[in-house]
């Protein structure tokens, strides 16, 4: 008899371990040996197998294990076991019991050979885990990371969707070279997602890592990463990025996840309810069809009864009701509208699949069909003569869809818009579509998506209320330039659209745009029934192509359903959409232009527009720029200039308050990077912003780069602009290039250069005034981007202040407010503080003073230096030392100016004085002559006088006391002077004079 090899030393060690996991077990009853009391006896069926680890010779066995409680009996031998490694296709399982080879899977079961499918996500499968990295993940945030994991909800495994470090981990022992295939969905890239795959030794294998995109609002994507043979630890990883919105970041979702290059399948795995393998070798299970069920693990499905009904991949039937109203709808055949009398056909068909009765008692029927007059074409659009469907007005036409196509008068040009107000099919520029987190083609049924309803067009009913129905739209624009008018920037189009939403349930409507190569932005969300049609309008601000979705759906499928809730007939209704200056719309009417040679049209060049009383195109002034309708020049902001230009701009050259500055030593690439935040295990991150102060006339000179890629191949993308910002994950390895992702503008334009703190309605009031008490003003530029979120709905906006200082440098320092983290309160308004030399005033001939030398031979030295206290930089130069004449100033002018200032009030005083006692004595003496006339009219006599006669050459008019020429003389005559013989005598006239003179 032929004994089996004998074990290999590490399936001893798998038996000891067996005895110790299964002590109930007697795998041999040695003689004499003792038995647990009322356990059975051990029958062949009563064990199960395994295989034990490879030996250095990469052999193996395959033991016997007890499936149950049980002890003695005859033990299987252990048997010589196919080489370590081997693995079977999808659809086959090793047969570990028999013939120990790769056998086909039954009838009603699947298998994916040396792979895992996980798709089902009513709790974690075995091999997942979850864990948060630490509790505080930004350095000022106060919130409780405990209990931020990934959580299993049913159709997929969701994310926290917060600014935690949380993940969701796979670990697998491939045998052969795999991948690592899983479906997911991120709304917006406001959470960083990242999937790390790392070996045995937890190293990381850089090649296999992923950065996956944002899909967008309800849109699904799905990456393969190719795994290595051997243990792999598949992390994926999740963070909010941005803490300045209301918003909480978006959430991950994982619907699916397959894992291929393990070890051999054991056994097939039964179908699950609702599908159904026909045949043997299946890697998946097939949904049952509509009114056909299965109960789980058949090779195929059963009918339902007359009476009932199924959707496609249901495990029961339900009992059919009475049909309705709304269990029907209205057709149009436009097919023949081309042809006489313009007639369509009107079919009312039942909603596929049908889940009514019809023909029985309380049961509606379908009204017959009808003819009736072809509804006309959108504005803009005319007929197609080939199939009765509508098409754009070509070039140079117009039509006010009632009509056909012509062409514009004479001077006129077309304005081309996309105007939909009748819905009798999906414009050729739109599409439409019906996803699920599940299977499309299970919850979406035969119909896909919107359907045209005449006066509107609705999102479909008798959907699965899992379902996400996304109307789409896609829009070029015609290239003009946006600009801004008093701060505010004017769109280059606009999209307006009236809807209603109708349901029962807490449904929603997400109002997206996807701009070319970019993430895709909600740019407005509404929940719950609207009572009344509500109007939405939307600016767009730049002509970069893009896509705008519709996207409703019925409930939140976070929430458990409530099955009492009929939502089949929950419908969001648009009745009209509006988009202006598009390029691949059609014309709605044709508006004046400037006349050229022969009556034609002609296009104004660029910093000129169309005016409308001239008729011709007119060149904007110096300073002003274009308006984006072209129909006006605006004025540029403070400090901005602009020669022929489409856009005012700086040279960093500028006046205010008749203070020059030059800043161009500034012009450039600047660099600022926040302060890291950390990790519990040591990950960090940072935001980095690129800076051009002043740009190239206009030009977005500064780059920003996204180096985040799904998949290895994928291109880096790139962002132009005058200020940007990117956050960088660094790499573990300083050889390896860090993560850049999350770029976005924060400056596409510079409005104006002020020394206030506020313009066009953009304001500073958090950057402190300089605290050294120097009378210097800060200089501040204001910068918008026009790009709307749905955290900032009015675009973002910078604000750099430039601060002088002498003693920083070159470039100086930049820096952040300390009161706003990253340089961002909000995360729409942005503040920098720069401190330079540069932000000082030019010098110029007020800031220095001349200073004469000593007169020498006729001629003085000039020097010419600075004044105390000197504060500006650049500018004028302080002039050469030269000479001139010596020049001898008057009398006064050597003197100071305070012994100038004394000796003009002592004159002045003087002259004060001697006009004082003139009106004195002129009062005096006619009080003197009233008093001798009252003297005489009193006694009838005058008073005796001293002497009788007159004196020599004295007249007898002297007396009289007139106004005249001889009141001096008079006022002399009183004073008499004794001769040299000692009499008094009168002054003659001459010495009256000589005496007047010497006065």
């Amino acid at each position: 008899m032929a004994y089996p090899r004998r074990p290999a030393a590490p399936a001893i060690l798998f038996l000891v371990s067996l005895t110790a996991v299964f002590p109930s077990v007697l795998v041999v009853d040695p003689p004499g040996g003792t038995t647990t009391p009322n356990l059975p006896t051990c029958k062949n069926i009563d064990f199960g197998f395994v295989y034990t680890e490879c030996d250095e010779d990469n052999n193996r066995w395959r033991v016997a294990v007890p499936t149950k409680d049980c002890q003695g009996g005859a033990v299987p031998a252990p048997k010589l076991a196919p080489k370590c490694g081997k693995t079977c296709e999808p659809g086959e399982y090793l047969d570990i019991e028999n013939t120990q080879d790769c056998v086909q899977c039954m009838s009603g079961q699947y298998s994916l050979g040396g792979g895992e499918r996980f798709e089902t996500w009513d709790k974690l499968p075995p091999g997942f885990d979850v864990s948060v990295e630490d509790e505080k993940y930004w350095e000022d945030e106060e919130a409780n990371c405990t209990g931020s994991y990934w959580n299993p909800v049913g159709p997929f495994v969701a994310s926290p969707g917060d600014y935690c470090y949380s993940q969701l981990t796979y670990s697998a022992e491939l045998k052969k070279e795999g991948y690592l295939n899983f479906t997911y969905s991120m709304a917006s890239s406001d959470t960083f997602f990242h999937v790390q795959v790392r070996n045995e030794q937890c190293e990381t294998v850089e090649a296999h890592d992923s950065d996956p995109k944002a899909t967008g609002e309800n849109k699904w994507d799905s990456i393969m990463i190719p795994l290595q043979a051997g243990h792999n630890i598949i992390t994926w990883k999740a963070v909010g990025l941005s803490a300045y919105t209301e918003k909480r970041p978006a959430r991950v979702f994982i619907s699916k996840v397959i894992v291929m290059g393990l070890d051999f399948t054991s056994k097939c795995t039964a179908c699950p309810p609702g599908t159904y393998t026909p045949s043997p070798g299946h890697s998946q299970c097939l949904p049952c069809d509509e009114n056909t069920i299965s109960a789980g693990g058949n090779s195929e499905c059963k009918p339902c009864a007359e009476t009932e009904y199924a959707l496609r991949g249901s495990s029961q039937c339900t009992e059919k009701k009475p049909c309705s109203e709304s269990d029907y709808y209205k057709h149009y055949d436009y097919s023949k509208c081309h042809q006489d009398p313009h007639e369509t056909t009107v079919t009312y068909n039942w909603i596929e699949p049908t889940i009514c009765m019809y023909g029985i008692q309380g049961a509606v029927g379908r009204p017959k069909n009808n003819k009736t007059a072809c509804p006309n074409c959108n504005p803009g659009m005319e007929l197609n003569s080939d199939d009765g469907s509508c098409k754009f007005c070509k070039p140079g036409q117009f039509s006010d869809g009632k009509d056909p196509c012509k062409k514009c008068p004479a001077l006129t040009k077309p304005q081309e818009m996309m105007k939909f107000i009748t819905w009798k099919e999906i414009p050729p520029v739109m599409k439409t579509i019906c996803l699920s987190n599940e299977d499309d083609d299970i919850s979406c049924g035969t119909h896909k998506g919107w359907v045209p309803a005449g006066d509107h067009i609705h999102s479909g009913e008798n959907y699965a209320d899992n379902v996400y129905l996304i109307l789409t739209l896609e829009a070029q624009f015609q290239m003009v330039e946006g600009g801004y008018y008093e701060g505010q920037a004017s769109a280059v189009a606009e999209l307006n659209f009236a809807f209603q939403l109708d349901c029962h349930a807490d449904c929603s409507l997400y109002f997206v745009e996807e701009l070319e190569n970019d993430d895709p932005q909600i740019i407005r969300t509404w929940l719950g029934a609207t009572d009344n049609m509500q109007v939405y309008k939307h600016k767009i601000m730049t002509t970069t192509p893009r896509k705008f979705s519709w996207a409703f759906e019925k409930r939140d499928p976070e929430k458990e359903a409530d099955a009492s809730i009929d939502l089949r007939h929950d419908v969001a209704r648009i009745y009209n959409i509006t988009v202006t200056n598009v390029a691949n719309g059609g014309a709605v009417y044709c508006a004046p232009c400037p006349e050229g040679k022969d009556k034609q049209c002609v296009t104004c060049s660029d910093g000129m527009y169309y005016s409308n009383d001239t008729k011709k195109c007119i060149p904007c002034a110096l300073n002003t720029y274009l308006s984006a309708n072209k129909d006006e020049c605006i004025p540029c902001g403070p400090g901005l200039k602009n020669i022929k230009e489409k856009v005012c701009y700086s040279d960093c050259k500028f006046t205010l308050d008749d203070h020059h500055y030059d800043l161009s030593p500034l012009q450039g690439f600047h660099q600022l990077d926040t302060s890291s935040s950390f990790t519990e295990q040591g990950n960090r991150y940072f935001k980095r912003y690129n800076i051009s102060l002043c740009g190239t006339k206009g030009e977005l000179d500064t780059v920003c780069t996204s180096n985040r890629r799904s998949y290895a191949a994928d291109a880096d993308e790139t962002l132009n602009s005058l200020l940007c910002r990117s956050t960088i994950l660094p790499s573990s390895k300083s050889s390896d290039e860090p993560i850049s992702t999350q770029i976005m503008s924060i400056g596409d334009v510079l409005l104006g250069i002020s020394h206030e703190n506020t313009l066009h309605g953009m304001i500073d009031n958090i950057t402190k005034p300089r605290a050294d008490g120097q009378d210097l003003k800060d200089i501040r530029f204001f910068y918008h981007s026009p790009h709307i979120t749905s955290g900032c709905p009015a675009g973002r906006s910078t604000i750099i202040t430039l601060r002088c200082d002498p003693n920083a440098k070159a470039n100086g320092s930049l820096s952040f407010i300390p009161e706003c983290r990253d340089g961002t309160c909000d995360g729409c308004n942005f503040l920098v503080l720069w401190t330079t030399e540069f932000a000082c005033p030019s010098c110029s001939d007020k800031d220095y003073m001349e200073i004469p030398g000593e007169c020498k031979e006729g001629s003085q030295d000039l020097t010419y230096v600075w004044k105390e206290n000197k504060i500006c930089v650049g500018g004028e130069s302080l002039p050469n030392k030269g000479s001139q004449e010596c020049v001898m100033p008057v009398w006064y002018e050597q003197m100071p100016w305070y012994a100038q200032y004394f000796i003009g009030a002592m004159v002045t005083f003087g002259l004060l004085m001697l006009v004082l006692i003139v009106c004195c004595w002129k009062r005096n003496r006619k009080l003197e002559y009233k008093y001798s006339k009252l003297i005489a009219s009193a006694n009838g006599e005058l008073p005796a006088a001293e002497t009788c006669a007159l004196s020599e050459g004295e007249d007898e008019d002297d007396v009289v006391f007139q106004d005249g020429k001889n009141k001096g003389k008079a006022f002399f005559n009183k004073f008499r002077f004794k001769n040299g013989s000692g009499e008094k005598e009168l002054l003659n006239a001459s010495d009256s004079l000589s005496m007047q003179e010497g006065f």
